[in-house]
């Protein structure tokens, strides 16, 4: 009977041990993850959708998703953060984050958001000239905004006119997210994707003329001096026009032969940098003939490459500073509002505010609203990185 006891006692402790050995080992269980998008994403094509998920111990695991999916983790309590792409809108993205508590097999929904936001925009715009009757020293700085390497690449500046008081033509007919070009150019920067790196925090100056403005001018005291621009507007066709040894940008659509430089407007203009969907070039783009359009309600002839809003990275207004009645040319998911124009002639230009300034390189402002987000009047700085923030 003692034998029997004793044999008892053992098997029990054996069978303790074990049960302590398995509720040691560490368990993995399923999540599934379900994406729940708002209403404004409702039928839009995500793409580049990353979740990263971090446990209470601060290790943290990526994962690419395509959709509604399912990971397996360790058990634990964790906190999920995806980000990712809206595929067809050049500046949109999407975003969301949930936590949850992972002890078995179990489902975590994360609601999704759609967040408008450009990694490359406008920096600075010259475009009211040093002196009465000079217009080419114009110029316009581009800056890398984001964190991660962007690329020039196919990037399209279009000039359309705006200076408007009332709905322009497009916005009366029912057109209210096609911007037209205005007359003039439409430009785009060569390379096949990955071939003009802009790293984070870098601007480029593009210069109508990449020469010093302030000894070509006969009175050059308030032109600026553009010979070390990174990239030059050369139009070809147009007399008297010098191809300068800067690289140069193309022109993939006119409608003016006329006109010597991009996107004049000493008084005000609007201006826009685009990007076309994944396998389409801005050649390609301007070439279809579905992008194209006369002004509707009037016998004019004049043909306009129309950039659609989903297309638009950034869309600065700069409005006549002599009117108070000045009426936005864009959606204001792209711009809601212009800045005044600088002096003209005077050799100002506009500036974006600069948020904060970490180890040397500028951030700047940008909430779709050129009224915030710029500051006029500004001296001419091309290629220089603000030194403070502004208030």
């Amino acid at each position: 009977m003692k034998k029997i006891i004793n044999l008892l006692l053992f098997t029990a402790a054996i069978f303790m041990v074990s049960c302590g050995d398995e509720a040691s080992i560490p368990q993995y269980y399923n999540l599934k993850i379900a994406l729940n998008p708002e209403e404004a994403l409702v039928g839009s094509k995500l793409s580049k959708l990353k979740l990263v998920a971090t446990n209470d111990n601060g290790t943290s695991q990526e994962f690419t998703l395509s959709g509604d999916t399912t990971i397996n983790l360790l058990q634990g309590q964790y906190t999920l953060v995806l980000s990712g792409k809206v595929t067809d809108e050049a500046a949109a993205y999407v975003s969301g984050n949930t936590e949850t508590i992972l002890f078995a097999n179990t489902t975590s929904t994360i609601n999704l958001s759609k967040i408008i936001k450009s990694p490359i925009i406008f920096k600075s715009i010259y475009t009211t000239g040093g002196q009465q009757g000079y217009i080419l020293d114009q110029y316009f700085e581009i800056v890398n905004n984001s964190d991660e390497v962007q690329y020039l690449d196919g990037l399209i500046l279009s000039a359309p006119a705006g200076g408007q008081t009332k709905e322009n033509a497009w916005q009366a007919n029912g057109y209210p997210d096609l911007y037209a070009c205005g007359q003039g150019l439409v430009i785009a920067f060569p390379g096949s994707g990955k071939e003009h790196p802009l790293q984070p925090g870098q601007s480029i100056v593009l210069a109508n003329d990449p020469i010093n403005h302030s000894t070509e001018a006969k009175k050059g005291n308030h032109c600026p001096d553009l010979s070390k621009a990174d990239w030059e507007i050369y139009i070809k066709n147009v007399k008297g026009e010098v191809d300068y040894p800067t690289p140069n940008v193309k022109v993939i659509f006119t409608n003016n032969t006329r006109i010597r430089a991009f996107g004049i407007g000493v008084n005000g203009r609007s201006y826009l940098i685009a990007k076309c969907p994944n396998g389409m070039t801005p050649e390609q783009f301007a070439a279809d003939p579905k992008n194209i359009m006369t002004m509707p309600g009037t016998l004019s002839k004049t043909q306009y490459l129309m950039i659609p809003s989903k297309y638009v990275l950034d869309a600065v207004d700069i409005w006549n500073n002599k009117r108070t009645n000045n009426y936005g040319t864009f959606l204001p998911k792209d711009d809601a509002q212009g800045i005044l124009a600088s002096t003209a002639n005077a050799g100002k230009c506009i500036r974006r505010k600069v948020t904060k300034i970490v180890d040397g390189r500028a951030y700047y402002q940008d909430t779709n609203n050129s009224a915030n987000d710029f500051l006029n009047n500004q001296e001419l700085t091309p290629g220089q990185t603000p030194t403070s923030v502004d208030q």
